[in-house]
């Protein structure tokens, strides 16, 4: 029988466990494409808040058939947190507030690293239990999406 490898020391179950660190980096180099996805997201999604959304289809060829992707409305969403209509956001995509929190918390993680040349870091460490969560939420995720179908097949937005 294998046995899975655990460093020394580390209680039973340390691999299944999810770790959060905290902490405080002097280098900037090292996350500034985290920061720089981040302006992008917070350009690309005030944008589209002032002059509307762009005339580009982006959708995954399953979409037209009516099934529907973890990721669909997820633009929208974002747009809609950047205008103030957060229940909106929800209906599209609740992800959609994930990322754009995400978005500004990592452009203004740049801008203190450029300004104040040190940032603070969140290290996270999901082990299986957080992997395993993760999935189930993808999964009901892509159920919920499925069932905004008639929501996400509109335009929307303009």
């Amino acid at each position: 029988m294998a046995e899975t490898w655990a460093p020394s020391g580390a209680p039973p179950g340390a691999r299944w466990l999810p770790k959060v660190r905290v902490g405080f980096e002097a280098r900037n180099a090292r996350w500034w494409w985290l920061g720089a996805g981040g302006a992008v997201v917070v350009g690309a999604g005030v944008a589209m808040a002032v002059w509307g959304m762009f005339p580009v289809d982006l959708h995954e060829p399953t979409h037209y058939a009516g099934i529907m992707a973890p990721t669909c409305g997820l633009t929208r969403s974002v747009v809609a947190v950047f205008l103030g209509d957060v229940a909106m956001a929800w209906r599209y995509n609740p992800a959609g507030l994930l990322v754009a929190a995400v978005a500004v918390a990592a452009l203004a993680r740049l801008l203190a690293g450029v300004f104040v040349r040190r940032g603070p870091v969140l290290r996270v460490r999901p082990g299986r239990i957080g992997w395993m969560v993760l999935g189930l939420a993808l999964v009901a995720l892509e159920i919920r999406q499925q069932g905004q179908a008639g929501l996400l097949m509109t335009t929307g937005l303009r």
